[in-house]
């Protein structure tokens, strides 16, 4: 039997469309279809009559909100009703997806799950307050470092001033929920005689490159696994950082989407020189790199630290390390060498702390040889290593003076 048979003759206004019902109606003198997104039933069909009655009265009556009854239509207007945390969310997501990295997509998407099963998916929009809000956080911060919660606040602040900025809520709540007070980084540098004995117990020339081009550099871990040998100047002892990698694979412009250039103290270009032997003549390969607005420029790299020179990857094409085979590697290196285990990242900050007891170097360059924008992250993160430098340098600074004055005597 035809599906118009089984159903009967359709309310005035109300089409099939598809596998979807649609409304018919006029508003200010122009005729608008919007489909209701509802499967062909009676019970639908009668739903549709009984909305397209109501929509006719607000017209007549002057009361009919467009974005109120149909929010996803191109043809939106007005303030739109009230809907639920979890939609919204899902929402807020699809306008970002093609706006920031696949790294930020993804934090924002696991943050925003945990505000709705916090706060509660299915409660309305208009329920967010102050007061509601306060709560919320109450139920954050429990169990979790202020960095954390200060990292998901910046997410879930960016969430409401989109809500007020669509016209969900009436205020910009954004700037109730306050960040927490964060204890000073965990700075915690190897020595020299620590970094010594791990690379005497590295059996992989590569590893030991590759732990000596970070302790030596200060560069990031993901940049590290993104360099190529097409970034390496052998003449002018310096690595062009251009890339990053995510925590497993895909490759990215730097954190700060800047370039720079680093000097090569000699250990580090002497693992370069010893790497050159094992991975220079790879053949190049055509990558992409992700860029700001999730753009991609194309590339052909030979990486310099290759996993498979160590061993045939199985089911795999990669070419480059990811940041977490870096941290499985190091973890392993610790325990082999009996040091206590501080993360790889902390060999980044333990070249900032040597450069700066040890070689008392200028601030400004070392905060542009690990890409920071000025010297305000290194004063901030290396202060105690700052004042104890300053205070060698008070002492150098009067054994100068005192120079001039003997001679004037």
């Amino acid at each position: 039997m035809a599906q118009d048979e089984q159903l009967g003759k359709l309310p005035q206004g109300v089409e099939v469309h598809g596998n979807y019902i649609r409304l018919v109606f006029y508003y200010r003198g122009r005729r608008y279809r919007e489909s209701l997104r509802l499967p062909v039933t009676k019970q639908n069909i009668q739903f549709a009559r009984l909305k397209r009655e109501t929509i006719l009265y607000e017209i007549k009556i002057g009361i009919f909100n467009y974005a109120s009854h149909f929010p996803e239509s191109k043809h939106a207007m007005g303030r739109p009703k009230d809907r639920t945390i979890g939609e919204l969310t899902k929402l807020f997501l699809n306008s970002k997806q093609h706006d920031v990295r696949r790294s930020t997509y993804e934090r924002y998407g696991w943050v925003l799950r945990d505000f709705c099963e916090l706060y509660g998916s299915n409660r309305n929009c208009s329920t967010l307050s102050a007061r509601s809000l306060g709560i919320f956080k109450h139920d954050l911060v429990k169990g979790r470092s202020a960095r954390t919660i200060n990292r998901n606040l910046v997410t879930i602040n960016g969430f409401l001033s989109w809500l007020h900025t669509m016209e969900y809520v009436e205020k910009d709540l954004s700037k109730q929920l306050k960040r927490v007070k964060e204890l000073p980084t965990n700075i915690e540098p190897f020595s020299m005689k620590e970094i010594e004995t791990a690379l005497s117990h590295c059996k992989q020339e590569q590893h030991r490159n590759m732990i000596t081009v970070l302790v030596y550099t200060g560069i990031r871990s993901g940049e590290l696994c993104a360099l190529a040998w097409e970034d390496v100047d052998f003449k002018n002892k310096t690595i062009h950082v251009r890339r990053s990698t995510y925590d497993k694979r895909g490759l990215k412009t730097t954190k700060t989407d800047t370039e720079r250039h680093v000097d090569l103290l000699p250990p580090a270009l002497e693992a370069l020189r010893a790497q050159r032997h094992l991975t220079y003549l790879y053949p190049s390969k055509l990558h992409d790199v992700e860029l700001p607005g999730k753009t991609f420029r194309k590339e052909n790299l030979r990486f310099v630290f290759n996993p498979k020179v160590v061993r045939q990857q199985k089911n795999s094409d990669y070419d480059y390390y990811g940041k977490r085979a870096l941290g499985r590697l190091w973890l392993e290196l610790c325990k082999k060498a009996n040091i206590r285990y501080r993360n790889q990242y902390q060999l980044r900050h333990t070249y900032a702390s040597w450069m700066i007891t040890h070689a008392n170097v200028n601030v400004s360059y070392l905060a542009k040889q690990m890409g920071h924008a000025d010297i305000r992250m290194v004063a901030k993160v290396y202060g105690k290593w700052l004042a104890e430098s300053n205070k060698k340098e008070s002492d150098r600074v009067w054994l100068e003076l005192n120079k001039v004055l003997r001679d004037m005597s």
